[in-house]
């Protein structure tokens, strides 16, 4: 299976398969993804933007090429998943880097789009503990899909950060998932708190309006 799937970290050259993953990833089974719901964008404004954010090479959140490993087929990627110790480098936080990137990239009328739906958003921010190993954008092509290329991919992130003494592991998972979160169970993740918007139009920007913050210890 390794060899028909091998594993490797991210390049430029996968940026645009990168940026299908985020989206599908945000939209979580549904057309509902808040990278363009919420900045009143189309999807593939929303994928050209990702692209561009991608491009910029920052390091240290979901949204740089250096967090992912991909498997490929073919030559070509067919799976990724994101993962990033947060607060490296430089002990900035992985949301303060991503601000700054939609920011930098974003046009004014999406920011200003995302300003007039914040409160779509509120309790649904989920905190990252600096330190730990975040993982993100968890993404399998529909045609690769039951070899097992998730797992494979969350454990080319955990091993590493196991080994350079990193304590926990978190992830993301919005509730309409139970597949994923019962996957990510067996795979020794636990849920450990659940943060969830009353607001009445957050699924018209959302897959879900609940979102789960699952761990895993690496180093007891």
């Amino acid at each position: 299976m390794s060899d028909r799937y091998p594993i490797r970290r991210a390049s430029e050259a996968d940026i645009p398969f990168l940026a299908t993953a985020i989206l599908a990833a945000e939209g979580s089974g549904t057309d509902k993804v808040s990278l363009a719901t919420l900045f009143d964008i189309s999807l593939a404004e929303a994928n050209a933007l990702v692209i561009a954010m991608l491009e910029e090479g920052i390091d240290g959140c979901e949204l740089s090429v250096s967090s992912f490993v991909v498997a490929e087929h073919e030559g070509a990627p067919v799976a990724a998943v994101a993962g990033w110790i947060e607060g490296q480098p430089d002990d900035m936080p992985s949301g303060l880097l991503k601000s700054n990137l939609i920011g930098f990239t974003y046009p004014q009328s999406g920011r200003e789009a995302l300003v007039r739906h914040k409160e779509v958003i509120g309790g649904m921010v989920v905190p990252r503990t600096a330190g730990c190993l975040q993982l993100e954008y968890a993404f399998v092509d529909d045609a690769h899909r039951g070899h097992g290329l998730a797992v494979r991919l969350f454990a080319a992130h955990i091993e590493p950060a196991r080994q350079q003494g990193v304590p926990k592991a978190q992830l993301q998972v919005f509730a309409n998932l139970p597949h994923a979160v019962a996957s990510y169970g067996k795979f020794g993740f636990t849920t450990a708190g659940i943060f969830r918007t009353e607001h009445p139009g957050a699924l018209r920007f959302m897959p879900w309006n609940e979102k789960l913050l699952m761990e895993r210890t690496l180093i007891p």
